[in-house]
């Protein structure tokens, strides 16, 4: 394809337009009917299912035949159709196919000669008129030909067999049916030699020409090499042809050898042989490449000739010969292929222009609605055009002819003297400036060149602001005297004059006229990755622009009023981009359909593809951006059909990607179905109808209507060469007026064009709508190709979830036997397959109707309009039954049953059994259908592609098919499906399946109960899934590690859930070799919903949309969740420094609108991402203290100040809002509009609780209402309630009322009414009073306003709400209290802890620092405690619309957490873990136990099963614990608590021993453990020393002390011999080693540690060089200096070094901060193995360590959150595991089966190495105590510890302080530890491998 052509394709070309690229290889075999059965029947059976293999896997090309001669039977001549059809799919194979396309097998037979199914009428009298002078008789030919007046011009038809000899298709009178097929082949022999002779004359006198001629003489077989080699310009790489010759055939055998020749007369044709020697001979070997064209020369050989079994040898050189010559065509074509970016998007642009000028074909009439997109496409309208009407209505015709008449308009507007896309009317030229700024700075900022955009503009927006309304407020100045003013632009010389607009509310569209005043176009949208966002401070128009990773080159029109420009008309050249979406699989996503119209636009604009991000939020961003690059010369337009067609959005709202406002030169049209009687198809047209303001863009397409409906029709029948009788007319007539619709429409033309002249009456009727022409459509079809076919074909089709290529469709009929039964009741084919041609005449009398689209990366088969599919339903699948056995043969399919050679059995029909003589009733086949792998691998083993197709139909079918067993057995409870799906699709897509399958379970057959357990172990592994989709839709590898860590505990009573978790220790350590060893994550089932993972810092807002289908969320960006899914919908990052501290949405959901700390406020558009970034807009230093949204403004206050904005930054009015005391300031404030709002003052000081509420009422102030502590108003803003009395605790009602009750007192309420109101004006009014229990910190409703909810410091209290309208109020108080030591507290006023009401009132749920707290209502009982969040809870929402009873909570720790009150109180498998984060471990093999420490205890965990067993405090409050060892036997721990160590004796939970030593640094155990070391600093930070003790173990007697002088501690270390302590000290500003003698404390000497490049205070940590007893290794910024402190000298320097070594001292690590891993070589300092490549993964703390035994090294990333495990051996990464919080502290068993993980929210893992190349790794797993189901732990604190809530320091230093007072009681027998420690031996004992070894610090480096 040359550049031109490209060039044409990329701007949307609709002129001549070369073939599309396919993923099909469909060749059509041409070849005589019965020479060449045996090289057909051996191609079939072993050539074809090998070729379709080999193209699958290596090229995932569909391989597709089409042999119009196999399995053809006497029917198919019945209608003489076959000719045409074969020339049909000769053009099909040369259109669709990927290489080659025509293979020709020729022999010595010419064949089969058929007489022409059409002649024209004119032709065929001349034929009559020679053949009477000749003396012929013609009653023939005027007996099987039959003029058509229809055709135009006349043509004579050919009459079915059947139709006069009726028995010629009557199988069952064979007698009959011989008798009929005698008579046709007589006579049509008789009628070749009239019509040959009658040519022949007519071509010797000149009266017809040669190829007509020849028409009457040639052969089936050359008019297909003709059409399929002949007219080919491309022979080399798309045609193959086989020649064969044989020998001697035995002509006296002539029946057998007239298979072979052609015979005539019982002797040769001559005829024949003369047409076949020309065609074989001469024209073939001219015109074919050599190497293409094969000859082979065979014996006749016995009485047959030719057989498998005398032939064998040249049948194998053939079929090898035939398959290597396909696969190197194949492959040929596939290098070709243009595979980078730009040739995929060739094809995909392709293939939408050739659908565009398909429907422009047929398209006629609608003038008007042209004339509409006409204006728009040359208006000033910068908006999107949306058609719209009802399905089959004709948007999409009207779609292609408007962007096919796109250059026709453009031109016409030039020489009218129209500017293009925006009639003239565009802005002056800075303000359409495009292109990007890398400074990321406005819009208005790169447009500084000149002060008339600004002035301009800011006139512009006088114009709309010139409204007088007069304000009681005080009107702030914007032009005081030497500041700068709010609404004063940023553009530098130049300055926005003054907004004088006073009105009140603005409307939605001057809002947005407003906005578009200030800038010709809005660069607005965001990104994850690259913000995207208008910047404003609020004052002026101007707005920013998007970073580009790559630089867009600028356009700049010239200015419209230049007089040189307008006497210099440049060429228009239009970008035109088309998509039918949903048609291709880069149209049915929008992530891919985005890519693709990215990389059409970059295209023509010169900008590279690189630049193109991949995920949604920031491609969103980019396309709006490059929308900006259209020019008047260039302009860009966008026609998008169906946009409702389109997938892949995880929300609701799929149009988030379009934008609502364009830049100039650039227009989108889309198009969208709307039926109002069908909400839910019509709902993205409503999502369209709230993004685009402007009505006159929305075209309703409308039916045709009778008139326009016969001139379409009737247009139609002209372009086709057809007409009708009159009476037929009058049958179309009365059709048409009952339905106009374009559907049905096209299905009467689609009838019509069949009907003959002579067409009887009855034959030429018409339904009267969509539904019944279908219908009419099917049963021709049933009726003209045999029901049980048809009716089997088009039910596949319709069963099918996104449709069925073509080779899948053979396929099912292949292993269909019902319609084999049917197709071969009177055969016996070779191959038991259903013959290509069957379903080829099928598909022909559905033109149109059925539609190839591509999905799962598939050309398939599908409906092109959902009409056909529902009537397909209609009719095929009433029967229940029938529809079970479609998609359970479906389900075969997809399962491989059959596939790979397996034969499957079948049963011969009785005419079978009778007419061959078969003695069984039954036989086996094997169908030639592929395996139904998972997953292709190629041949070096590597996955090469999934089997996408299976992923998508497989589940779908088996659900339907109710073959529940098969569903759960190879899908949804099977480990290689769920990775493979989850591998290669999204996480939504495999929990759709698990939902799929839930909503279809009920069945007759299975009980309720049974329908429960069923949903709920599904639900089990759905929510499983749920709960670990942040990190598996990154991480698909750790699915094995995620079920098993929350499955665990469900194992037991759910047998699926057991398989599957067998599986995943099984088959899941080949794709991560880090296994849970026992339950440590969220198991679903409780109250935990989903755990919405995603920000970065703390969640400081939560809002639901009024709809409660998402969750809006901020932090440092926004994160919107679908609540119904759990997905990720959108994910905003405006990019700003600052803290938000709150977030708000508009009443109609389309802003939020969030604050930070800096006073920045952002808008964003919901429905789009698009963001505006306010700066502060208030004066004088004013910073923002919260924000109000309306539907079409935002409102901003400060202290004193509040400014009204539109939903595009700019400021229309600053107010001014004091109270006449100066101290108090705003507080609050609630807007309805510009005339009513409320505010409430404060004087900021927190020990001061008066506050003053005041209403603005249509512009009048009411009195201030004086209230303190709390205050809540209600929805409709007419209800306060709120403390008034400032001595008193009790909540006071006040009622806005108006001059309805002015003067009129109501008797009998407990409220003052004000009396001589003015006519129009409203005040508050007190009403009842209703006792609290303690001072408000905080009020609140209820989602139902039902109750009033109080916060105070000790708990919460309720009242009804009605109470408070009671005349004697007696109200019942519900006091909810907090559990001793807990409060409420409160930063600012108004602000505390919230509560909230369930569904129906029934709990109460609050949340307090870390925990959710539930009570029982009316009770007040505390019923429930839930460990919610790591970190403080900072929003609590309720969640109870529809069917949700849930609360959504956020928290410091990051996460949003959604929480099902319905199950509080089924049973919750309690993760165990501290309350703080843990700070170090210490492991014991021995008896299996690891000691933790965290800043409030020591805590004691069973390795194995991850139980927490006991927290050790010495100190009942208050303890502070920085260090703890646990002895190698296992019977004591060393702490550091305090200021002192303490020596516990475990597990008898005795503290036996304790000193004083304050600032303990370290602890490090020596001899065996018979003493040990505690190091502490003493002294300021800058000097200072270090003390260390040595003491005896275990009774802590101190040996010696010694002191050295320390500036920053630094860990002592042992030589290797034990026999030296080294350390390192600062004296006199040097650093200096201090060698001690270990057994005694004495000096032995200090020495400078001298080396190349040692700098002041770089020096590191000690590291003992393994096997070198007194040399230790001083790291220095990466990089070792060993030194021998026996000798005091430098051995040499390790560079490259990170510290971490080998036992053996032989390997290393050197893992720098900015990423990379090695293994290095110590001694050389080489390289061994690149375990991690050097690309930077961003400056990120590492933790890097071997484990235990040296075979693995483990990696730590902080960045990601990662631990990578790579074995020694070869560097192989086994594991990539993410972790679900930040590690704090790791070490290995000694085995080096497992590391023990700590993690920030103090939780300890336990993860087994299950290296999959080491035997005995999946027995080690097996053998668990947890999956055992021996989990039962002792616990040493009350009760089993899965059951109890963490306290840490509190239970658990009661009951030691107990022990210590009763002289230390045993608490855990040393039974229950020895049973523990036995249980660790035993499964330490399997395989182990070397001796148990000590794990030290030193084996973990922090980089």
């Amino acid at each position: 394809m040359d550049d031109q052509t490209v060039d044409k394709i990329f701007a949307g070309s609709l002129g001549t337009l070369p073939p599309v690229s396919s993923k099909i290889v469909r060749i059509f075999t041409s070849s005589t009917f019965t020479d060449t059965s045996m090289e057909r029947n051996t191609l079939m059976a072993t050539v074809y299912p090998k070729l379709k293999e080999y193209c699958r896997e290596k090229h995932g090309l569909e391989f597709q035949v089409v042999d119009m001669r196999w399995g053809v039977r006497d029917e198919a001549t019945d209608d003489h159709m076959t000719t045409e059809l074969c020339m049909k799919e000769i053009d099909n194979c040369q259109r669709l196919s990927m290489g080659p396309n025509f293979v020709v097998f020729l022999g010595q037979k010419y064949g089969y000669r058929p007489i022409p199914t059409y002649i024209l009428a004119s032709e065929l009298a001349q034929f009559r008129e020679i053949l009477l002078t000749m003396g012929q008789e013609v009653i023939l030919l005027d007996t099987w030909y039959k003029k058509d007046s229809n055709a135009v011009p006349p043509i004579c038809i050919l009459q079915p067999i059947s139709s006069i000899l009726v028995n010629f298709n009557n199988k069952r009178v064979p007698k009959l049916q011989q008798e009929d097929q005698a008579k046709w082949w007589d006579t049509l022999d008789r009628m070749q030699k009239l019509l040959r002779k009658a040519a022949t004359t007519l071509y010797a006198q000149g009266q017809l020409d040669f190829d007509s001629m020849h028409n009457y003489l040639m052969s089936v077989t050359e008019r297909e090499v003709i059409n399929g080699l002949l007219k080919v310009r491309n022979t080399k790489n798309h045609v193959l042809a086989y020649v064969r010759y044989i020998n001697n055939i035995n002509l006296q055998n002539l029946r057998r050898a007239g298979l072979f020749i052609d015979i005539a007369n019982r002797a040769l044709d001559a005829e024949a042989v003369r047409l076949l020697a020309n065609l074989r001979d001469e024209r073939l070997p001219a015109k074919i490449e050599p190497s293409n064209l094969m000859r082979y020369t065979v014996e006749w050989i016995g009485r047959d000739g030719l057989g498998n079994d005398t032939h064998d040898e040249y049948l194998q050189n053939f079929i090898s010969h035939f398959y290597r010559n396909i696969a190197r065509l194949v492959d040929r074509a596939m290098r070709k292929e243009d595979s980078s970016p730009q040739g995929q998007i060739v094809t995909e642009i392709l293939q939408h222009l050739h659908a565009c000028n398909n429907s422009v074909k047929v398209f006629y009439g609608r003038e008007n609605d042209l004339e509409k997109v006409r204006r728009y496409i040359l208006g000033p309208s910068i908006q999107p055009l949306t058609l719209f009407g009802a399905g089959g209505c004709g948007k999409t015709s009207l779609l292609a002819k408007s962007a096919s008449l796109i250059v026709t308009w453009l031109s016409e507007s030039i020489e009218n003297g129209n500017g293009g896309t925006d009639g003239g009317s565009n802005p002056p030229p800075d303000t359409r400036r495009r292109g990007s700024h890398i400074n990321g700075q406005g819009e208005g900022q790169a447009n500084r060149r000149g002060g008339d955009t600004d002035r301009s503009e800011s006139s512009k927006a006088d114009s709309h602001n010139d409204i007088g309304t007069t304000w009681k407020e005080e009107v702030v100045s914007c032009t005081d005297s030497g500041r700068t003013s709010p609404l004063q632009g940023t553009t530098p010389g130049t300055q926005s004059r003054r907004s004088s607009r006073t009105s009140a509310t603005l409307s939605r569209q001057e809002s947005e006229d407003l906005a578009s005043s200030n800038s010709s176009r809005r660069q607005s949208s965001s990104g994850v990755f690259s913000p995207v966002s208008t910047v404003t401070d609020g004052r002026s128009s101007h707005r920013g622009s998007i970073a580009l990773s790559t630089p867009i080159q600028e356009h700049i029109d010239p200015d419209p009023a230049s007089p040189t420009v307008n006497k210099i008309n440049k060429p228009i050249k239009p970008v035109l981009i088309m998509r039918y979406l949903g048609t291709t699989p880069d149209s049915s996503a929008i992530t891919p359909m985005l890519i693709s119209l990215c990389q059409q636009i970059s295209y023509n604009y010169m900008v590279p593809f690189d630049a193109i991000p991949d995920d949604l939020v920031p491609l969103t961003a980019y396309f709006k951006q490059l929308l900006a690059l259209a020019t008047r010369e260039q302009p860009l337009l966008v026609f998008l059909d169906s946009v409702d067609q389109i997938g892949g959005a995880q929300d609701a709202n799929k149009m988030a990607w379009l934008p609502t406002r364009l830049p100039p030169h650039c227009k989108i049209v889309v198009s969208c179905v709307y039926e109002p009687e069908n909400p839910d198809i019509s709902k993205d047209y409503q999502t369209l109808r709230r993004m685009i303001d402007d009505d006159n863009n929305f075209i309703h397409v409308l039916a045709l209507g009778e008139e326009l409906a016969s001139q379409v029709i009737r247009h139609w029948m002209r372009n086709s060469h057809r007409d009708l009788t009159n009476y037929q007319w009058r049958v179309v007539s009365n059709a048409i007026a009952r339905c106009s619709l374009p559907i049905f429409v096209k299905l009467v033309f689609a009838e019509i064009c069949r009907w003959k002249s002579y067409s009887r009456a009855q034959e030429t009727h018409l339904a009267s709508n969509v539904m019944d022409s279908i219908m009419m459509l099917f049963e021709r079809i049933e009726i003209q190709h045999g029901r049980i076919l048809v009716f089997h074909a088009l039910a596949y089709i319709t069963a099918s979830k996104s449709g069925l290529s073509e080779t899948e469709l053979e396929d099912l009929l292949s292993l269909d036997d019902r319609v084999l039964d049917d197709v071969y009741q009177y055969h016996m084919p070779p191959v038991r397959r259903i013959p290509p041609l069957l379903w080829t005449r099928i598909r022909n009398d559905l033109p149109n109707y059925l539609s190839e689209r591509e999905a799962d990366g598939v050309s398939v088969l599908n409906w092109y309009h959902r009409q056909f599919k529902e009537a397909a339903k209609e009719r095929y699948f009433k029967n229940q039954n029938l529809a079970n056995y479609f998609h359970s043969s479906i389900a075969e399919y997809f399962m491989g049953t059959w596939g790979g050679g397996n034969p499957k059995p079948f049963k011969y029909t009785e005419i079978q059994r009778m007419r061959f003589n078969l003695t069984e009733k039954e036989g086996e086949a094997d169908r030639k259908v592929p395996l139904q792998p998972l997953v292709f691998v190629g041949k070096d083993g590597k996955v090469s592609r999934y089997n996408l197709r299976k992923f998508g139909e497989l589940p779908y079918h088996l659900v339907r098919a109710r073959r529940l067993d098969d569903l759960f057995h190879n899908v949804l409870f099977h480990y290689q499906w769920l990775h493979a799906k989850l591998s290669s699709c999204p996480l939504q897509a495999v929990l759709s399946d698990f939902e799929d399958t839930c909503n279809n379970l009920e069945d007759r057959d299975i009980s309720r109960e049974t329908v429960r357990l069923t949903t709920r172990e599904l639900m089990l592994v759905a929510d499983a899934l749920r709960l670990g989709g942040a990190i598996l839709t990154q991480y698909p590898d750790l699915l094995a590690s995620q079920l098993i860590g929350r499955l665990l505990p469900e194992a037991g009573a759910n047998l699926n859930v057991r398989r599957l978790l067998e599986q995943c220790d099984k088959e899941g350590i080949n794709h991560c070799a880090l296994m849970p060893t026992a339950h440590c994550l969220h198991t679903p089932g409780g109250p935990l919903k989903y755990s919405l993972e995603g920000h970065q810092f703390a969640v400081f807002g939560v809002c639901l949309t009024s709809d409660a289908r998402f969750v809006v969320s901020v932090s440092n960006k926004f994160l919107i969740w679908d609540l119904s899914t759990s997905d990720l919908t959108r994910a905003v990052n405006p990019g700003i420094e600052g803290v938000f501290q709150g977030l708000i949405l508009s009443p109609d959901d389309r802003f939020a609108a969030a604050w930070t700390n800096n006073s920045q406020t952002i808008l964003l558009n919901l429905l789009t991402s698009e963001q505006i970034v306010i700066n502060n807009p208030l004066q004088e230093d004013e910073t923002v203290r919260g924000a109000c949204l309306l539907d079409t403004h935002c409102v901003l206050y400060g202290q004193s100040q509040w400014v009204l904005l539109t939903m595009q930054g700019v400021a229309v009015e600053i107010r001014r809002e004091r109270y006449k005391d100066p101290q108090f300031q705003l507080l609050a404030m609630d807007f309805e509009s510009h005339g009513n709002y409320h505010v409430t003052f404060w004087t900021g000081d927190l020990d001061d609780k008066r506050l003053i509420m005041q209403t603005v009422n249509d512009g009048r102030r009411t009195s201030p209402l004086e209230l303190h502590s709390a205050m809540v108003m209600n929805r409709k803003r007419d209800i306060v309630y709120a403390c008034a009395d400032l001595n008193s605790s009790s909540v006071s009602v006040f009622k806005l009322n108006g001059d309805q009750v002015a003067g009129n007192n109501r008797k009998g309420r407990n409220c003052d009414v004000p009396t001589g109101l003015e006519p129009g004006q409203r005040e508050w009014t007190k009403g009842n009073v209703l006792d609290g229990d303690d001072f408000l910190l905080q009020l609140s409703l209820s989602e139902t306003e039902n109750h009033v909810l109080g916060t105070t410091a000790l708990g919460f209290c309720i009242w009804a709400a009605a109470d408070f309208e009671k005349t004697t109020p007696n109200a019942k108080r519900i006091d909810l209290k907090l559990p001793t030591g807990v409060r409420n507290i409160s930063v600012s006023l108004l602000q505390s802890n919230s509560i909230i009401l369930s569904k129906n009132d029934e709990f109460a749920v609050a949340g307090v620092r870390k925990n959710l707290y539930v009570w029982k209502i009316p009770s007040g009982q505390l019923v429930k405690v839930l460990d919610a969040h790591f970190g403080r809870i900072l929003a609590i929402v309720p969640y109870t619309t529809g069917q949700w009873n849930s609360v959504i909570t956020s928290s410091i720790d990051r996460s949003v957490k959604v929480w099902n009150l319905n199950n509080v109180f089924e049973q919750v498998h309690v993760i165990d873990r501290h309350e703080l984060q843990i700070d170090s471990i210490s492991l014991c093999q021995t008896t299996g136990v690891a000691v933790t420490v965290t800043r409030g205890c020591v805590g004691v965990w069973h390795i194995l099963t991850g139980k927490l067993m006991d927290k050790l405090a010495y100190n009942a409050l208050g303890a502070i614990v920085t260090h703890a060892l646990i002895t190698k036997d296992g019977r004591h721990i060393l702490a550091a608590e305090s200021g002192s160590i303490i020596i516990w004796e475990w597990p008898n939970r005795r503290a036996f021993f304790r000193a004083e030593q304050p600032s303990i640094k370290q602890i490090m155990l020596m001899d065996e453990d018979t003493r040990f070391l505690t190091a502490s600093r003493l002294g300021p930070p800058n000097e200072g020393k270090a003390v260390v003790v040595v003491r005896d173990c275990p009774n802590g007697v101190a040996l010696y002390e010694v002191e050295i002088p320390m500036r920053t501690f630094r860990p002592a270390v042992l030589t290797n011999d034990g026999l030296m302590l080294v350390m390192l000290g600062h004296e006199k500003n040097r650093d200096y080693l201090y060698v001690f003698q270990s057994q005694t404390g004495v000096l032995i000497h200090k020495f400078i540690p001298r080396y190349q490049g040692a700098k002041k205070d770089q020096a590191g940590q000690l590291i003992p060089v393994p096997g070198k007893a007194t040399q230790v290794a001083l790291m220095d910024q990466d990089k070792g200096v060993v030194f021998d402190v026996r000798t005091k000298k430098h051995i040499r320097t390790i560079r490259r070094w990170s510290g971490q070594v080998t036992k053996d001292g032989r390997l290393g690590l050197y893992a720098p901060s900015r990423g990379g891993l090695e293994l290095i070589e110590l001694r050389s300092s080489s390289t061994v193995s690149q375990l991690i490549s050097r690309s930077a993964e961003g400056v990120f703390t590492n933790v890097t360590s071997f484990n235990a035994t040296d075979q693995y090294v483990l990696y730590y990333h902080s960045g990601h959150k990662t631990l990578r495990v790579f074995r020694v051996l070869d560097g192989q990464m086994l594991a990539n595991y993410r972790l679900a919080a930040e590690l704090t502290a790791i070490e290995t068993t000694t085995d080096g089966r497992c590391v023990v993980i700590g993690t920030l929210d103090g939780c300890l893992s336990v993860l087994a190495i299950a290296d999959p190349t080491v035997p005995g790794s999946f027995q080690f797993l097996a053998s668990l105590p947890s999956r055992t189901r021996q989990t039962r732990i002792p616990s040493a604190i009350s009760g089993e510890s899965s059951n109890r809530h963490d306290r840490d320091g509190q239970d658990a230093n009661k009951k030691a302080r107990k022990n210590e007072r009763e002289g230390g009681g045993s608490h855990i027998t040393l039974k229950a530890a020895a049973t523990v420690a036995a249980s660790w031996a035993k499964v330490t004992q399997t395989n182990k491998t070397g001796t148990v070894q000590s794990v030290t610090s030193k084996a973990c480096v922090l980089s």
